[in-house]
């Protein structure tokens, strides 16, 4: 076996990271505890807003996000696979439709684009396409990851 390097992971490549069904009280206990606004927290006060009910935390969904790429990176670790995950930030995070109780979405990541780092030969950047699209493929929420990831050890 041979060890998975920066210079090996093409562009293109996609990973579907899985499903999540939002229930009503996780939205709330999240919201509760990380972005307490009354469309995340008051079902009655939600009636009222603009989305006419309670939706996700655009926050929630990120986190949604993480927690199945994670998961999915572990099921697929090798003792060949080198030092990678550690993320400098993200770009252009997107939230295009509210995520409603009982929805269940559907997250994806995409490997984007591949840097070079002068500062640090010994990792490459990846940047990744990551979203989520609802039962119907309508597009939820996007953005733009960063990791870095080990290179190639000259030889």
């Amino acid at each position: 076996m041979s060890m998975l390097y920066w210079e090996d992971i093409e562009i293109g490549a996609k990973r579907e990271l899985g499903t999540y069904t939002f229930t009503e009280e996780e939205i709330i206990r999240f919201a509760k505890k990380y972005d307490p606004q009354v469309i995340h927290t008051d079902p009655v006060a939600a009636k009222n807003s603009i989305f006419g009910g309670i939706i996700a935390s655009g926050w929630h969904t990120a986190a949604i996000w993480m927690k199945l790429s994670i998961a999915e990176r572990q099921r697929h670790a090798t003792p060949t696979t080198a030092r990678m995950g550690v993320s400098p930030g993200f770009e252009d995070m997107k939230w295009m439709k509210p995520v409603r109780p009982g929805m269940t979405m559907k997250f994806s990541s995409e490997i984007y684009g591949k840097t070079e780092l002068k500062s640090r030969p010994d990792l490459g950047l990846l940047l990744t396409l990551n979203k989520a699209h609802d039962e119907t493929g309508a597009l939820c929420m996007r953005f733009i990851g960063k990791s870095f990831v080990q290179r190639r050890p000259e030889a």
